[in-house]
């Protein structure tokens, strides 16, 4: 019981993720101000230009004009079996948030909110605002995975300029432990050849004293 409870909230929360509002409205085409239902998404207007019209194209062909486009005999058979004149259109006046109008004009009398076709025409609206949604969170992700892997190469790349860093230093220790060993080995040899050079030294000098001493034995033999 408890899974089927739980199961029921998971549904209801899916099926609210996308709640949105319609509302009724006008907007100016030209000189004509028509009515219809907009709705504001938050969504940045330059993907919503490119989610609208994929959008619609399954309706019929589409004519755009800039920030307006329209549907001239749209199929919608959810909302009638006539042919609708859909004209919509994109406004934005903020960077994160998007108003689409649309007007359905069906035998020249355009739905209103008190019109009996109102629901039809709100589940129409609902549709896209669910797949515009749906289509933002897929963009969101896959910036998110972007920056993910962003910082991922980041953090790899300096992680194997460190693993570079530690194997020159190693080569560096290595040649330094050598040149001290080198060094230690020529310090020695060095140390000896003090010790000899002190014995010649000490040997030189005995010999001069002795050429000296007969040196002057012969100067004064001389004598």
């Amino acid at each position: 019981m408890k899974k089927i409870g739980t199961l029921l909230i998971v549904l209801y929360m899916s099926q609210g993720l996308y709640a949105q509002t319609i509302l009724s409205g006008s907007e100016l085409f030209g000189k004509d101000r028509k009515d219809g239902f907009y709705m504001t998404l938050s969504v940045e207007k330059k993907f919503i230009e490119k989610d609208w019209p994929l959008f619609l194209a399954k309706y019929g062909s589409i004519s755009q004009n800039r920030d307006v486009y329209n549907i001239a005999s749209a199929s919608i058979p959810d909302l009638t079996s006539e042919p609708v004149n859909l004209l919509t259109k994109i406004i934005s006046d903020q960077k994160s948030k998007t108003k689409v109008f649309a007007s359905f004009d069906i035998g020249g009398t355009p739905v209103s909110g008190s019109s009996g076709s109102y629901y039809e025409v709100e589940k129409f609206m609902k549709e896209f605002y669910n797949y515009a949604m749906q289509n933002e969170d897929v963009r969101l992700a896959e910036r998110d995975a972007g920056e993910s892997q962003k910082n991922f190469d980041r953090v790899e790349k300096t992680g194997k300029r460190i693993a570079r860093d530690i194997e020159r230093n190693k080569r560096e220790k290595e040649t330094l432990l050598r040149k001290i060993e080198e060094n230690k080995v020529e310090l020695e040899k060095l140390l000896e050849e003090e010790i000899a050079n002190k014995q010649d030294l000490e040997n030189a000098k005995i010999a001069l004293e002795e050429k000296q001493k007969s040196l002057s034995t012969v100067k004064t033999k001389k004598q």
